[in-house]
């Protein structure tokens, strides 16, 4: 007769924070709450949250904290993280006169690399004059700055490339058609008109 094995289930115990850690996040919880309006110092407080864990008392992760708490998706969230970073940084360059003013004006920077971000944000507020700053013109002025923005360019230059490729090789099928319906073999007929269905499927 076989052993009978039980299955055991292992549940995570939720981890008390030491006092001090406690009386921070007891401090910067009603900070978090209190709104959007001052997203910098939302923003700042959520990364210490993040980076210390200070959710761990209540929750196993900072995206239950938030969804739980803020009502904020964890996206959003590291949204509000990385412009408030961007923010700070800034604010700390003495040769920009016109800083970032809202949140989704420093969105637009989060994934310009550290080093780049001044150059990009000089060169919104040149392009943009004396319109305006909209987070259009920031996403269009910094986009070159990304480091994926030269992947994308490749990416496009190969498929332009793939596409005349095609095209040429549709004339020369042509051509090859107008031969085979010379000399009136339909097999081959049928073959090249496969041929086509596929070349063109692949434009």
């Amino acid at each position: 007769m076989g052993k009978i094995v039980k299955s055991i289930s292992f549940v995570e115990a939720l981890e008390p924070l030491p006092p001090e850690e406690q009386k921070e996040f007891d401090t910067m919880l009603p900070e978090l709450k209190s709104g959007w309006q001052i997203f910098m110092n939302v923003g700042t407080a959520l990364g210490i949250v993040a980076k210390k864990k200070l959710f761990r008392s209540n929750y196993f992760t900072f995206e239950e904290f938030c969804l739980a708490e803020l009502g904020y998706s964890r996206p959003y969230a590291y949204n509000l993280i990385g412009s408030a970073e961007v923010s700070v940084q800034m604010s700390s360059i003495e040769d920009i006169t016109v800083k970032p003013a809202n949140e989704a004006q420093c969105r637009e920077l989060i994934n310009v690399p550290k080093d780049k971000r001044a150059d990009a944000w000089k060169k919104v507020i040149k392009v943009a004059g004396e319109q305006p700053v909209t987070a259009k013109i920031i996403h269009e002025v910094v986009a070159p700055f990304k480091p994926w923005s030269k992947y994308r360019a490749k990416a496009k230059k190969r498929v332009q490339t793939k596409s005349s490729g095609l095209k040429s090789a549709l004339k020369l099928l042509a051509r090859v058609e107008v031969c085979a319906e010379r000399i009136k073999d339909q097999a081959v007929l049928l073959e090249l008109a496969s041929l086509r269905k596929c070349l063109e499927e692949l434009l």
